[in-house]
């Protein structure tokens, strides 16, 4: 049959068949993504698949049926990712989207003996519910601060059983087990994944959203600013240049009273303020009355302190020029 994998020799047919199967929906696929499912239980790879319908295939296969499937696909690149216990996604969601949607998947399930913790693994602070026995002493060994309180096991304060990266030990899983603490995650692991032309590995695909987010709005803020001031014209930066380019107007219209709707408000303010600066130097008989009542209210308005300020540096004027005064004469004296 064309375009099917002939048969050789004392291959199966049931291995070409897979192959072939493997192949046309490997092409067919937009995506198609390798996760590790090793040690996940039957239960739980179940639960996966049921929540995940509609979004993500899996196909698991063998290991070299799958790398031969793929050999015969642009997307060869991804048998290099496929290892014990690998499987196949197929998916029209992006690899990014995939990636969150299994790790949302995964729950939580207990430790076994030659486990990597992935975290600190604490034992938290308060009763445990369980009856005295001997997993009081199993903790205090493990440095776990238990004692007997009402009649059950009590954790005095949260102690990090586990540190992160350690190896889980049979002991160690045990009590894990007796306190129905559960810190490890069963679920698909999404190792690689192509789309369009690209692999995406495990490393780009884990991200974190909130500082990537920040990241970017970081950058935008920075090219901004960048445009703003090189008077650069984007569709960001243009409303910022013409808000400025207005102000800077306004402010040139002012100064040189250049009468418009939005400048004569602040004209005339100036106008009155430089009017009442220049009565202050006027004889009181010059003021008219509306101009002595507005000087009058400026006046009062003050502080008490600064006019006391005020008279204080006056006194002090007046008697640095007595001072001054007295002193030219001495001097004139000394020459006679």
């Amino acid at each position: 049959m064309k375009g099917r994998v002939a048969v050789k020799g004392d291959v199966a047919e049931w291995k070409a068949e897979e192959v072939n199967s493997l192949r046309d929906m490997i092409k067919s696929s937009p995506v198609v993504g390798v996760v590790d499912l090793q040690d996940i239980p039957a239960k739980q790879l179940q639960n996966i698949r049921e929540e995940l319908r509609g979004k993500v295939t899996f196909r698991m296969s063998k290991n070299k049926l799958m790398k031969i499937a793929l050999e015969k696909s642009e997307k060869e690149q991804l048998k290099n990712h496929i290892n014990a216990g690998a499987a196949f996604i197929f998916s029209n969601e992006n690899p990014f989207r995939i990636y969150r949607l299994l790790q949302k998947s995964k729950a939580p399930a207990p430790a076994k003996p030659g486990d990597v913790a992935k975290a600190d693994i604490i034992i938290p602070q308060g009763s445990t519910g369980l009856p005295p026995g001997p997993l009081v002493s199993e903790l205090q060994t493990l440095g776990v601060p238990a004692k007997i309180d009402k009649g059950t096991i009590s954790i005095e304060r949260d102690a990090v059983l586990v540190k992160h990266g350690e190896i889980i030990s049979k002991k160690i899983s045990e009590v894990l087990s007796q306190l129905k603490i559960e810190p490890m995650e069963v679920g698909a692991d999404l190792v690689a994944a192509y789309e369009g032309g690209l692999i995406f590995n495990r490393e780009v695909l884990t991200i974190d959203d909130a500082q990537t987010r920040s990241n970017i709005i970081k950058a935008f803020s920075n090219a901004l600013a960048l445009s703003f001031d090189r008077r650069i014209f984007t569709k960001q930066s243009v409303k910022l240049l013409i808000q400025q380019a207005a102000l800077k107007s306004k402010s040139l219209a002012i100064g040189a009273n250049i009468v418009s709707p939005e400048t004569i408000g602040p004209i005339m303010s100036k106008s009155v303020a430089q009017a009442l600066s220049l009565s202050r130097l006027l004889d009181g008989a010059a003021l008219d009355d509306e101009l002595k009542n507005k000087l009058n209210v400026s006046q009062s308005a003050v502080p008490a302190e600064t006019k006391v300020a005020e008279h204080k540096v006056e006194e002090n004027k007046d008697n640095k020029d007595k001072d001054g005064e007295a002193g030219l004469e001495g001097l004139g004296a000394l020459f006679g």
